[in-house]
């Protein structure tokens, strides 16, 4: 097999939370249940749900390659009668999921409220709207100093499945994928969602396989950095030259310091 399929074998049945429907139905199913205790509990305090982030666009990693994975719902707050502040709306949150789920992990954590719940983590963040003429609305979620911040969620899905279909053989989303586990290998040393909407506004040049458009993006986005640097010099190194064959073997096993996931 080649290095390109082991890595888009790897892309897309390991880094997938939700590789088949029966998975991807039971977490819509857990976030639904979860809906509904939040409403039940707070009433007409909600106003509405948006599910946000990577779930939403098919790019969360199993918590195995990626600790921190988490499926994001934003509680869209009521303040018909007045805004409450953010600390405020978290503590309601914490205490519903709390009570609900006492034998699972449930904490603050801002800005959202962390729920741990048959090892998928929940990022539970509070929320309110303004809205405007013909529709159009402002999302406010918490910020430093317990204030408030506008937000866009799921400013980038449109986005990625443009480009992911433009590109085709979904090679843009597997790029992302492999560079998150890069990244929760390397300790975070980028923001996942802004490393996300990097690689969807790299310029891409047709007839590149996975593995290509994966070392060309982590060198756009890493190739500083002294251990990505390395790695990738190794790895061009051993694909040869006119004097000098190819060595796919020390190739994979300096792939495997960036994806150490990958076997």
């Amino acid at each position: 097999m080649s290095i390109n399929s082991k890595l888009v074998t790897f892309a897309q049945n390991e880094l997938v939370l939700s590789h088949n429907e029966t998975e991807r139905e039971r977490i819509k199913a857990s976030v639904g249940q979860l809906e509904k205790i939040l409403k039940d509990k707070l009433g007409n305090n909600i106003k509405e749900f948006v599910r946000f982030g990577s779930f939403t666009r098919n790019t969360i990693l199993p918590r195995q390659y990626d600790p921190q994975s988490d499926v994001d719902l934003m509680v869209i707050f009521n303040t018909s009668a007045g805004r409450k502040t953010p600390g405020t709306y978290r503590k309601w949150i914490l205490d519903v999921v709390s009570a609900a789920y006492p034998n699972s992990v449930s904490k603050k954590d801002f800005p959202a409220v962390k729920l741990l719940l048959n090892h998928i983590m929940f990022d539970i963040v509070p929320a309110y709207t303004e809205e405007f003429y013909l529709g159009s609305k402002l999302y406010y979620i918490p910020d430093s100093g317990d204030s408030w911040r506008s937000t866009t969620p799921n400013d980038i899905n449109d986005s990625l499945a443009s480009k992911n279909t433009q590109y085709g053989n979904n090679v843009i989303r597997n790029t992302i994928r492999l560079c998150k586990h890069w990244n929760a290998g390397a300790g975070y040393p980028l923001e996942s969602y802004l490393m996300e909407k990097d690689i969807i506004n790299l310029i891409y040049w047709g007839n590149e396989d996975t593995y290509e458009r994966f070392l060309k993006t982590l060198d756009s986005i890493a190739g500083r950095r002294a251990g990505v640097r390395q790695a990738l010099d190794y790895i061009q190194q051993y694909k040869g030259t006119w004097s000098q064959p190819a060595n796919e073997a020390k190739q994979f096993e300096w792939l495997q310091k960036l994806l150490p996931g990958l076997k």
